[in-house]
């Protein structure tokens, strides 16, 4: 008990000397009910063990709230006390720290990339990988953000202006290395509403935790793979609208199964004046995140196409939605909110299942009477699964001819070598051409004969 007092001693001394969690005395003080805190400290104002536990917990708590459940606060004390002092011993005389920080990034995420590194901080870099040093909690000491773990530096001074110094050295670290223009987890982090040190802490690890799954084909399969496993199979197939389910707008929605369970094909309708139908086929995924809600992924048919043109994915190519995980699978109404700012993306989406048979034979007999205009048709593609073997070398794909396969070898990249019965790999067709398919890399090769040749892939009339 003597000791677990003197645990929680330390580290709420630590929570309030360092503002770690609130920018201010005042704050804090104010969350713990205690307003003698700057006058007397913790040891004189919580003067028994019970009283430090529950304090304690009670942020425990609110850091959880606060981060999602991403960040446990035990943990992140003890990171904290590890980096400050493998800190305080290897890097806190170094000059130029913003560039320490940038080069430690790129020493960690992308060793191909150092070309020289001096011998001693290559020693120092490793050591803080062996060890297990936070990253995070490295980068905000180096830049001068947190301060040491026993710090007394008093109240925060300029949060948004840290927030935009760290984010502004991610950028410049991430920029170009990822299938996105922006990661948007550093649009979420940018649009934080309630800065504070633990906020820009949560915001670096999961910056960092993203730029790692999207950096390379190998973790580009895993985070596909772990998406898959998270798929939901609701009964949404049919007409859905945004007011109620009845006939007062001339928007509406058609959602259409594909051949993978939580994975729709979902096309938005508009009615104009002259009395012209234009359509958008969106594919959606259905999904549940880490905390237990609903996610909708919509992704606009243009972005695979960006990705066969090697261009990143922008704010319009796609958008995530969330709402509370239903209690059934049969669907009758998806009250979606974005997650993340866009200019691109409304920020409701409350679509309503149409159950009115007059609503639903109004659709019906528009398509039948109405011109259908639909601008991106020419990027809706259809994908058929055709992995046929998988050998030491090579992986075998039924081709779009009889009785022939696609040769393709396996080292190509890290991500092909982990493909397996069942990923989504094959012949996907769009816009008059044939491609294909790596789905979980996000890869898709044109079966031009240059394009075949650049990655040494044949055509074969027997797998050998």
């Amino acid at each position: 008990m003597q000791e677990d007092s003197r645990k929680f001693e330390e580290w709420l001394t630590t929570i309030v000397n360092t503002r770690l969690i609130y920018n201010s005395m005042e704050e804090m003080e104010s969350v713990m009910d205690n307003h003698s805190i700057h006058s007397n400290g913790i040891k004189r104002c919580l003067k028994s063990p019970q009283k430090m536990r529950a304090a304690y917990h009670d942020l425990k708590v609110e850091v959880s709230l606060m981060t999602d459940d991403y960040i446990g606060l035990d943990i992140l004390l003890q990171q904290y006390r590890t980096a400050w002092e493998f800190y305080r011993s290897n890097l806190a005389r170094r000059s130029n720290p913003a560039d320490v920080a940038l080069e430690l990034l790129r020493y960690i995420y992308l060793p191909q990339r150092i070309e020289s590194v001096a011998r001693k901080k290559c020693e120092i870099y490793e050591m803080a990988i062996q060890q297990g040093i936070s990253i995070p909690f490295l980068l905000l000491l180096l830049l001068k953000i947190i301060p040491g773990y026993d710090s007394k530096g008093g109240d925060v001074e300029n949060i948004s202006q840290d927030f935009m110094t760290v984010l502004s050295l991610l950028e410049k670290f991430t920029d170009g290395e990822t299938i996105f223009s922006e990661l948007p987890v550093i649009t979420k982090a940018r649009n934080e509403q309630h800065k504070s040190r633990l906020m820009l802490l949560y915001h670096v690890t999961n910056i960092l935790d993203t730029y790692e799954a999207f950096f390379d084909s190998g973790n580009i399969y895993s985070t596909s793979t772990e998406m898959k496993q998270n798929l939901i199979d609701f009964d949404i197939e049919g007409y859905w609208n945004e007011c109620d389910g009845k006939l007062k707008f001339s928007d509406f929605w058609k959602i259409e199964n594909t051949l993978d369970g939580g994975c729709y094909f979902a096309t938005h309708w508009h009615k104009d004046s002259d009395n012209n139908l234009t359509g958008i086929r969106y594919t959606l995924f259905m999904l549940e995140s880490a905390d237990g809600r609903l996610i909708a992924y919509i992704v606009h048919p243009k972005a695979i196409m960006h990705r066969i043109k090697g261009l990143d994915y922008a704010d319009s190519d796609h958008c995530w939605y969330i709402t509370d995980m239903p209690s059934v699978l049969n669907l009758e109404t998806m009250p979606f909110k974005r997650v993340l700012p866009s200019k691109s993306w409304n920020m409701q989406m409350n679509l309503t299942r149409i159950t009115e048979s007059s609503v639903s034979e109004c659709y019906d007999n528009w398509f039948r009477t109405m011109k259908t205009v639909k601008p991106f048709e020419n990027y809706e593609y259809e994908l058929r699964p055709g992995l046929y073997a998988i050998t030491q070398t090579h992986l075998y794909i039924l081709s779009e001819n009889e009785g022939e396969y696609y040769k393709v070898p396996r080292d190509i990249n890290e991500g092909i070598q982990k493909l397996k019965f069942g990923d989504n790999v094959g012949i996907m067709q769009m816009d008059n051409k044939t491609y294909l398919a790596f789905d979980e890399l996000l890869l898709y090769i044109d079966t031009t004969k240059s394009s075949l040749k650049k990655y040494g892939i044949e055509r074969v009339g027997q797998i050998e």
